[in-house]
């Protein structure tokens, strides 16, 4: 292994932070904006919105002398958010990246996800998602679509990996902060919602942050400069009802009195119980059900994703259906105990 400087934008998020964990023997520089992260050395504080990364000319150059490689993780995965503010970060951020990567003569690994599948479908992009203002993914997928073009058209040295769902660590659970899927779990645990709005024969696509971090380590040790991949579990989905049995078997065995879960025909969801609770349902409430349409429209897929570990050179070997379900077994203790305490 050649021992490189990499830049990691975003190194206080979920990403972020367990590829911070992952790069040992490398020289690593974590780029945030507002928060701190565990795990570096080397800190510099970067606006993507502004131009040179906020950074002063000297400052600038100096950076792009010093930077082999640029892991870009930095984003906007809030589906509240609006287009304009979506699109400033995933979008003008991104090609502002690509601009030092290519005063710096860097790789470029970017990070997107594995939901650009579902632009253009129902729930994933080109304005297709829940008619709710609460919560949208579609800008969301759509600005990540649109970024892996412009990372393909820039004619730099790129290459892009797609994470699907990212849960915890998969020794501790422990992850940054909780993503869509632990506040679904959360949710079901409380009572707060009695159903999750998916087809029977649907799947969550779920990899520990650690797996996700160690296929990125894979990508720059192997000094890939081209190509695609897809850090997921691939055939090793979890089926929604399965999801549901887990939630239910470690709530319950670890003392939380909750109802049993069911699936909901999501357009049932959408056209019925929305409106027959809208009037009486607090906005909080109302928020959280859109919120949740919202998210399981767009991770709750049809077919499984493809997946690229195994095939990244000497880096992890594909995940089995057992090793998704004990991680997210982990994970879900984690989230238990911060419920509990």
């Amino acid at each position: 292994m050649t021992a490189r400087t990499v830049l990691v934008t975003g190194a206080s998020g979920v990403v972020g932070t367990a590829v911070l964990a992952e790069l040992a023997g490398h020289d690593v520089i974590a780029g945030v904006f507002r928060r701190l992260p565990a795990g570096s050395d080397r800190v510099v504080r970067l606006d993507l919105h502004a131009p040179s990364l906020g950074l002063d000319r000297r400052a600038y150059r100096e950076l792009c002398a010093e930077v082999d490689v640029v892991v870009h993780s930095a984003a906007i995965v809030n589906f509240s958010a609006d287009q304009a503010e979506v699109d400033r970060l995933n979008i003008e951020g991104l090609g502002r990246v690509i601009e030092f990567a290519a005063e710096a003569d860097a790789v470029l690994v970017h990070v997107s996800t594995a939901y650009v599948s579902r632009h253009g479908r129902t729930g994933g992009g080109g304005r297709l998602g829940t008619e709710k203002t609460a919560a949208r993914t579609d800008e969301y997928v759509t600005s990540k679509y649109l970024g892996e073009r412009m990372v393909r058209d820039s004619g730099i040295d790129a290459v892009i990996v797609r994470p699907a769902i990212v849960m915890g660590d998969s020794r501790t659970g422990v992850i940054r902060q909780k993503q869509g899927v632990h506040q679904l779990a959360e949710y079901l645990l409380t009572g707060k919602l009695p159903f999750i709005p998916a087809h029977p024969g649907t799947f969550f696509d779920l990899v520990p942050q650690d797996m996700v971090a160690r296929g990125i380590r894979a990508v720059i040790d192997a000094d890939l400069r081209d190509g695609e991949y897809w850090l997921t579990a691939g055939p090793a989905g979890m089926p929604v009802e399965r999801y549901l049995d887990l939630v239910t078997e470690i709530g319950r065995d670890s003392g939380i009195d909750m109802p049993t879960p069911r699936l909901a025909d999501p357009s049932i969801v959408d056209r019925l119980v929305r409106p027959a609770f809208a009037d009486v349902l607090a906005a909080e409430d109302l928020a959280r059900l859109d919120g949740v349409v919202a998210v399981c429209g767009l991770v709750i897929i049809p077919e499984l994703l493809p997946t690229s570990f195994g095939t990244i050179p000497h880096g992890p070997a594909a995940m089995t259906a057992a090793e998704v379900e004990e991680a997210w077994r982990v994970s879900l203790h984690h989230l238990v105990q911060g419920l509990k305490s």
